[in-house]
């Protein structure tokens, strides 16, 4: 904890470093949006979820309570410093967000630098408040990088968009560093509907730290119970392909990830996954989109708006006769009364094959999430 709270000292006079530099110099009056979000609801899951094989866990969890700081003064430069505390079980975290500086230049270009996600995976790059699930898919979890430090450059437009970053986890105390890179294009952009297609990259030196995925399949306060081989990595390539169709009150959304690792001794190891999810609002309203992402939800009417949901997930985490194969299918139902607040409600259904950690991975899940935005 101690050093967690050391890099966020470290991260914060920094970007305070690098935005009082362009303040000196511009006139323009700062303005500052402090907001944020609260996330937190119950889990209630079998064995498949629990790495001892306890049948039956209930748990309350925080899931985020997360506050935001934006500033922006001119036409051309903003910020942002986000710090957020989780609630796990018996786990408690101290978390720092993003910590950026940007630059909105002409023609939609930007370039930033500081700490923030990394270009990769429209599930990934969608904000937490604005998913109409639980969790994200298991794939999304199991293989598109998260927040990292580093600098980044890309064009925004409204039917395209491509961004390219270095990135490093070492300040966090890892040892990765990494070239990323996403492509997306609005083939069809109109009122009506909207086809998005999109690619990413990323060749990550590992420096021969110690490999491994883990994931709680879908449950935020679960034991990480599906588990690819672990080894010494020296490198590996990620790539991502990701697609979704938008028309009227109906939204599929589709990505398929692969991830080949070169162990130290120079074998190659494959890793895949795909997820398939479709939405549907029981209300006269629907999802919009924005420069290669999902926006947040707007009910038309005071009663809020009403969507189901389901998704189907499956990663191939085995090689060699080691690690998982498993899957997570997804029922739900999100409701939302208006842009601040909403619920979200998930029946899971998990199946896994080849090596587990308990003797009977069986049962099911349901998750319950309340977020609500100040």
């Amino acid at each position: 904890m101690l050093a967690e709270l050391k890099w966020a000292l470290l991260v914060i006079g920094l970007t305070l470093a690098f935005m009082l530099q362009p303040l000196l110099v511009m006139a323009s009056p700062l303005e500052a949006e402090l907001g944020g979000y609260i996330a937190a609801g119950v889990d209630h899951y079998g064995a498949f979820h629990d790495e001892d094989g306890k049948q039956s866990t209930t748990r309350g969890v925080l899931r985020n309570a997360r506050v935001e700081l934006e500033l922006a003064w001119g036409k051309r430069w903003e910020a942002e410093l986000d710090g957020s505390y989780k609630i796990e079980g018996d786990k408690k975290e101290l978390d720092l967000g993003d910590a950026y500086l940007l630059y909105d230049g002409p023609s939609r270009f930007e370039a930033q630098m500081g700490r923030f996600k990394e270009p990769f995976g429209l599930e990934r790059l969608t904000s937490y408040a604005s998913l109409n699930t639980s969790e994200r898919s298991l794939v999304t979890s199991a293989f598109a990088p998260g927040r990292s430090t580093g600098v980044m450059a890309g064009r925004y437009r409204k039917r395209g968009t491509w961004s390219l970053g270095l990135f490093t986890d070492e300040p966090d105390g890892g040892s990765t560093r990494a070239i990323t890179a996403r492509l997306t294009r609005a083939v069809i952009r109109s009122e009506s509907q909207t086809l998005h297609l999109g690619a990413a990259a990323s060749f990550r030196d590992l420096g021969d730290s110690r490999f491994q995925i883990k994931d709680e399949g879908e449950v935020f306060s679960a034991d990480n119970v599906i588990r690819s081989p672990r080894f010494d990595a020296r490198d590996a390539w990620l790539a991502g392909l990701e697609a979704a169709w938008l028309s009227g009150r109906l939204t599929l959304t589709a990505e398929a990830m692969a991830q080949e690792v070169r162990r130290t001794n120079g074998v190659r190891w494959q890793f895949s996954g795909a997820y398939l999810q479709a939405s549907l609002f029981l209300t006269s309203d629907q999802r919009h989109y924005h420069r290669g992402e999902f926006d947040r939800v707007e009910p038309r009417n005071r009663a809020g708006a009403l969507e189901l949901v389901a998704r189907h997930s499956a990663v191939d985490l085995r090689q060699r006769g080691v690690g998982a194969e498993a899957s997570v299918t997804l029922l739900g139902l999100a409701w939302y009364l208006n842009t601040q607040f909403q619920v979200r409600l998930n029946y899971l259904l998990p199946d896994i094959t080849g090596n587990t950690l308990m003797d009977n991975p069986d049962g099911n899940a349901i998750t319950l999430r309340s977020v609500l935005r100040f």
